[in-house]
């Protein structure tokens, strides 16, 4: 039975553990004011009080031993082990306590286990001891997310065991900064090993390709799949009967000619994220594939260039939801746009999300035109967060008002500028503050877009800002002089009248500042 730790639950666990910090006289009156309660986390059952426990950190886990003596030992039998924030020092950081924590530990079974921290250069976390403990333990989800914080890149060792462990119950498996090899030439692998996979998620690891494809061999049921930035890798083939998401980021410094290609043939795969240079990146066979994240590098547009970009395009030309930055509508600017040509591809693409700077006049024109293209667009969304100016209030304070664009041959309007954006309804531009690119695009967007119902406007923070939704009424709240202050509400201001006057397509088009939006709503 999976139980769900509501918000009642947790405040009658969080309040049980107030009680310990306070004096006799406080918990006399706390007392008085609760016995004639019905105290509903002791009518629970020792079981479902575990199931509960399982769900938080072990450090309030392991404190509810001192609550009662019936709930000294409770805390042992906990399925859920969660080191959430690993012991950090410069020098040597001490991890017994979580040794003496595992050695206590009684339950036969953890469901999930998870180690994370940041690890300093001198410190020696017992990932050997983790894995193998839950192993041992026949665990479900597995997680160790270490991040070194030193400058040279630490990798540590995983047990043996993990590949040759014949247990059939792992089901999610996160590792980062460990070096995941297969055992030494002599050591066995386990013919089960992996075949209850269904997650996968390796970042700033160490890998080999024959890594790589032990697990997918292995791995018969593995869903997700997940390689952020990894060491060691030359050509990678992914592929899997059941895979249905993959993402593959490259490492960022990898221009030493080492990792040459990735191969993705994925029948099932339906949200696909790549990052990286585009002309090492091919698809095949992914015919349901929905959502695709292309982030390209700068590269020369050679004919090498354009035949593979133009082939890797075909293959996702039926998705309806795309993440992009400059690649991919620099290729098609290129390629038509400068011809007079539309570029009729995505005619199933309902949702666009923009990520980057638009560096040139040219560049907000080649923008819209590509979303003009796409007649089955409803919704954008622009972010600006890669954009190398200062945040609003910043850029203010210091003179700079608008960023400066590209001269020369990129600041040139192309022939084609597109046509109207006829289903597009709602528009976000996120990290927004008011330079002339981004001005360009709003306006383009109110003239372009006939049934827009909805322009979000999200201001660019920082911690020397304080904007909300009626602009900059605490902004003298953030320590600016008041002369300063004056010259930032005038300028916000400005930039919200100029927007207000722009020309609407839409009759019903409305347009709101803001400062939050959701990541993960994309």
């Amino acid at each position: 039975m999976e139980v769900v730790m509501d918000s009642s639950l947790r405040r009658l666990v969080n309040r049980r553990l107030e009680w310990l910090e306070m004096t006799k006289d406080q918990i006399s009156d706390w007392n008085a004011g609760t016995t004639r309660r019905r105290d509903r986390l002791s009518a629970l059952p020792n079981t479902v009080l575990s199931r509960i426990l399982s769900k938080m950190p072990m450090d309030s886990v392991v404190r509810t031993s001192i609550l009662s003596k019936r709930w000294s030992n409770l805390w042992k039998h906990t399925q859920g082990v969660d080191f959430h924030s690993l012991p950090f020092s410069d020098n040597q950081a001490d991890y017994s306590p979580i040794t003496r924590c595992l050695d206590l530990l009684l339950s036969p079974q953890i469901i999930k286990f998870t180690a994370v921290g940041h690890v300093s250069e001198r410190s020696n976390p017992d990932v050997l001891r983790w894995v193998n403990f839950a192993l041992s333990k026949n665990v479900r989800q597995l997680t160790i997310g270490l991040m070194s914080v030193s400058l040279a890149r630490r990798f540590f060792q995983l047990p043996d065991s993990l590949f040759s462990n014949r247990s059939k119950t792992l089901e999610h498996l996160v590792l980062s900064f460990v070096e995941f090899t297969p055992p030494r030439p002599g050591q066995p692998i386990a013919a089960s090993v992996f075949s209850s996979l269904k997650l996968l998620v390796l970042t700033h690891c160490k890998l080999a390709d024959a890594t790589v494809d032990l697990c997918l061999r292995k791995c018969v049921l593995l869903e997700e799949l997940v390689i952020n930035m990894c060491e060691g890798l030359k050509n990678v083939n992914i592929s899997g009967p059941n895979l249905r998401l993959i993402s593959f980021r490259c490492l960022e410094d990898s221009d030493d000619g080492e990792f040459r290609s990735i191969r993705v043939d994925a029948p099932l795969v339906g949200n696909l994220v790549y990052s990286g240079d585009l002309t090492k990146f091919y698809l095949n066979n992914c015919p349901v594939l929905q959502i695709v994240l292309l982030q390209g590098r700068e590269e020369p547009m050679n004919e090498a260039y354009t035949v593979h970009v133009r082939e890797l395009i075909d293959q996702i030309r039926h998705v309806n939801t795309m993440i992009l930055n400059f690649a991919v509508v620099e290729f098609v600017a290129k390629e038509y746009y400068t011809r007079g040509i539309p570029f009729q591809t995505f005619q199933n693409l309902t949702h666009v999300f923009w990520y980057g700077p638009l560096k040139s006049p040219n560049a907000v024109y080649n923008l819209v035109a590509f979303l003009g293209d796409c007649p089955s667009l409803i919704e954008i969304a622009v972010d600006f967060r890669e954009e190398s100016g200062a945040v609003f209030c910043q850029c203010i304070s210091e003179g700079h008002v608008a960023d400066e664009y590209e001269e020369g041959e990129s600041s040139q309007r192309n022939p084609y500028e597109g046509g109207n954006l006829e289903k597009l309804e709602i528009a976000e531009v996120r990290c927004f503050s008011g330079f002339n690119g981004e001005m360009l695009l709003v306006r383009l967007l109110l003239e372009k877009a006939v049934n827009l119902r909805k322009l979000w406007l999200f201001w660019r923070l920082g911690d020397l800002s304080v904007m909300h939704d009626n602009v900059l009424q605490d902004i003298t709240k953030s320590g600016y002089p008041q002369q300063l202050s004056d010259t930032i509400q005038e300028e916000a201001n400005s930039i919200i009248a100029t927007i207000l006057d722009f020309r609407k397509a839409s009759p019903r088009a409305r347009i709101k500042f803001g400062q939050e939006w959701r990541i993960e709503s994309w």
